[in-house]
């Protein structure tokens, strides 16, 4: 019983994942494929960074977080979550749920706000094209 329910998906393709994904309160992902999922489904999520031998993972890990906002405590849940911390991870409250799906919508806003690959790569091409027009 309780407030929680966990539910354990058997393997799918990746578009039934994204389904599955939308469809959660907090969704619980590892590696870089699944955390762009996560971030695209707009809800909360912790990621499962893989792990590095030299520890790098660490430093990526808090860069993502810096980049999120993410607030105190879904650090905290990172960090535990990623055996970073030797602390627990943080009892999970409705409020706390609350604050980290703000923090995982305006990320996913964000995101849908840049300009997808190949408009990037045109305007990049375009603007090579207009500097080599005025230096000639």
């Amino acid at each position: 019983g309780g407030p929680h329910q966990v539910c354990w998906l058997p393997h799918m393709t990746q578009a039934e994942f994204d389904v599955e994904l939308a469809q959660a309160d907090l969704n619980f992902v590892r590696g870089e494929d699944s955390l762009v999922s996560g971030l695209r489904a707009g809800k909360p999520l912790v990621w499962h960074i893989y792990p590095q031998d030299d520890d790098a993972h660490i430093a990526k890990l808090m860069a993502f977080l810096r980049w999120l906002g993410a607030p105190p405590s879904l650090v905290h849940m990172h960090l535990a979550w990623n055996g970073v911390s030797d602390e627990a991870a943080p009892a999970l409250t409705p409020a706390m749920l609350a604050e980290w799906q703000a923090c995982a919508s305006a990320a996913s806003q964000r995101l849908q706000a840049q300009p997808d690959l190949v408009c990037a790569l045109l305007d990049f091409v375009a603007q090579k094209q207009a500097s080599r027009a005025i230096s000639a």
